[in-house]
């Protein structure tokens, strides 16, 4: 059964509420604007230092260069992964011989060029789909940008080690391998080249990113000598003298041949003089006499430039 009344009520209390929702203190406030929307943020890989570019080349040798290879492109393949290892989109320029004790006949080492304009454009052919540039971040990494966004995947080539103070004014700044660079644990670390624990053998890559800057620096010597000088102690049945990983640069104005001793062989793997290709060098005191060059000499201590208190060495003339 209707009830007229009550439905009169009903009518009349909506009335009544829409009439007093006509003055201020029943209006809904307008919608005010939020908060500005804050620019994508940007981890310090993706801060780029900006300065004049004085890189014309990266340099890396290297043994086992597919395996390498081969791990990257694993690694890469990570999803969401920005920070990518390079090996997977360059090949090497040149290959030599590995005749390393306990290495097998497929052994070879390696030499991979990265080479840039002087804006810092990568002008070696590679296979990333796109421009890659050279960068330095505010982490001090040196890298391969893909573009300029902050999720822009970028290629890590090594750090940028600033030096030691007034003791490293002949070999820094230095572009370097992880173990080549100082660390809260340099004091107990034994793969750190130039610590104090570092354990020197007839494997160890005893030349590093230190005494290939003090030879780029020294406007008198004409070449930069690679060569890891292992000790006679420790490499008694073994030459003493190997081409094992590193990592190297140069300027623009630098044209220093890379030259380097394996076991029995000396070869030039880089910048060779006279336009020659890398590869081997039949006599090392006819090549260096025939260009007007001393012959190489080891270094008085390995490594040559260790951290202190301990004596550093030098490249004889």
């Amino acid at each position: 059964m209707n009830h007229p009344h009550g439905a009169l009520r009903s009518v009349t209390g909506a009335l009544t509420l829409a009439c007093a929702c006509t003055v201020a203190s029943c209006q809904t406030p307008p919608a005010q604007p939020g908060p500005p929307a804050k620019p994508a943020e940007r981890r310090g890989t993706h801060v780029w230092i900006e300065r004049p570019w004085e890189m014309r080349y990266f340099l890396k040798v290297t043994k086992r260069w597919d395996i390498s290879k081969e791990g990257a492109i694993r690694r890469n393949a990570k999803p969401g992964n920005r920070s990518l290892e390079w090996a997977q989109i360059f090949d090497p320029v040149a290959e030599f011989p590995s005749l390393e004790p306990g290495s097998s006949p497929t052994d070879k080492l390696s030499a991979i060029t990265i080479e840039f304009d002087k804006e810092g454009r990568v002008v070696t052919p590679n296979t990333h789909n796109g421009p890659l540039r050279g960068r330095l971040n505010r982490l001090l990494y040196v890298t391969l940008s893909t573009g300029e966004g902050p999720k822009d995947a970028q290629y890590d080539l090594g750090e940028w080690f600033l030096g030691l103070g007034d003791i490293s004014t002949d070999w820094g700044p230095a572009l370097c391998g992880t173990k080549n660079m100082p660390s809260p644990f340099s004091q107990t670390d034994e793969y750190y080249l130039y610590g104090p624990k570092f354990k020197l053998d007839e494997f160890s890559d005893a030349f590093g990113c230190r005494e290939w800057a003090y030879q780029l620096y020294d406007p008198d010597r004409p070449y930069i000598d690679v060569t890891s000088y292992i000790p006679k102690s420790k490499d008694k049945d073994g030459p003493g003298t190997y081409i094992r990983e590193f990592i190297g640069w140069a300027r623009f104005d630098d044209k220093k041949p890379v030259i380097g001793k394996h076991e029995n062989h000396w070869y030039c793997l880089h910048d060779c003089p006279g336009g020659d290709k890398p590869g081997p060098i039949a006599n090392i005191n006819a090549w260096a006499a025939k260009n007007g060059w001393p012959a190489p000499k080891r270094p008085t201590r390995v490594p040559t430039f260790p951290d202190p208190p301990a004596t550093t060495g030098t490249y004889p003339r």
